[in-house]
């Protein structure tokens, strides 16, 4: 895994003038080294239309969302340089660190709020006890940028394992958002949509404070968001041989941009 964020921040990290340097494809045709990335944007998009032709429960095709929006943040801030990470954009405003903690605290949460929503018994309140809530301690928001990606990473392979293999009734199952009476559908469509929300944010945050987002964190987001829906959709095996193949090519993408430096 180690191998693969380091290929990913690498590519990340590539401008348009290194992105435009020769690079030798498998098979022996030159091309541009930014067409390394677009390849494995391909070899994942291949990926993607055998994964959704097969049957999934309704619940894993939604949360399949949560998981591509998850992808795009990775994508973003991947390797971000730490110091960005505690500034205010505007006062007053959250900076990047306090974003994520958030998204990690509502992943929990929404995931608590929907399992009890599934597992209740009639007796029992539609609204979840406070008491039984997850509280995110102040420690799980230290760390750089990669470190707290791979715990949002983590309590989002966490939501997939309890809720995304739901059996059908169960999305009709009564919950309260807000003071709202809705069902469990609604809920999990929440999850790529809250995701998708402070992606949107880090975005603007990052704009705020003067960072350019370079060419190749810009391919870099649409790879790491199709793997994620990918990996949503229960393809594991197939995003690991993705992810080895980006190793490979980022190795060999190295070589040639610090060749024709």
């Amino acid at each position: 895994m180690a191998d693969v964020e380091a290929a990913l921040i690498g590519f990340a990290e590539l401008d348009e003038a290194a992105l435009g340097r020769p690079w030798a494809w498998p098979g022996g045709v030159t091309m541009e080294a930014r067409y390394a990335l677009y390849g494995t944007l391909e070899d994942a998009q291949a990926a993607l239309v055998a994964a959704t032709a097969r049957p999934h429960p309704e619940s894993r095709r939604i949360l399949a969302f949560a998981q591509r929006a998850f992808g795009d943040l990775r994508g973003l801030l991947l390797g971000l340089p730490e110091a960005l990470l505690d500034r205010e954009p505007r006062p007053g405003e959250w900076p990047l660190r306090e974003v994520l903690r958030h998204v990690l605290t509502i992943e929990r949460r929404y995931a608590a709020q929907t399992l009890y929503a599934v597992e209740r018994g009639d007796a029992e309140p539609v609204r979840i006890p406070e008491a039984r809530m997850p509280v995110t301690a102040p420690a799980e928001g230290e760390g750089d940028a990669t470190t707290l990606l791979a715990r949002l990473a983590r309590a989002r392979r966490e939501t997939d394992r309890q809720l995304a293999d739901l059996p059908a009734a169960a999305l009709a199952r009564p919950t309260v958002w807000l003071n709202a009476q809705l069902d469990v559908r609604f809920r999990l469509h929440r999850f790529a949509a809250h995701i998708v929300e402070h992606t949107v944010q880090c975005d603007k945050t990052l704009a705020a404070l003067g960072w350019r987002i370079p060419e190749g964190r810009r391919i870099v987001r649409q790879v790491t968001a199709a793997l994620g829906e990918l990996e949503g959709l229960g393809a594991p095996a197939e995003v690991r041989a993705i992810e080895a193949s980006l190793v490979e090519r980022f190795a060999s993408v190295s070589a040639a941009v610090s060749a024709s430096a």
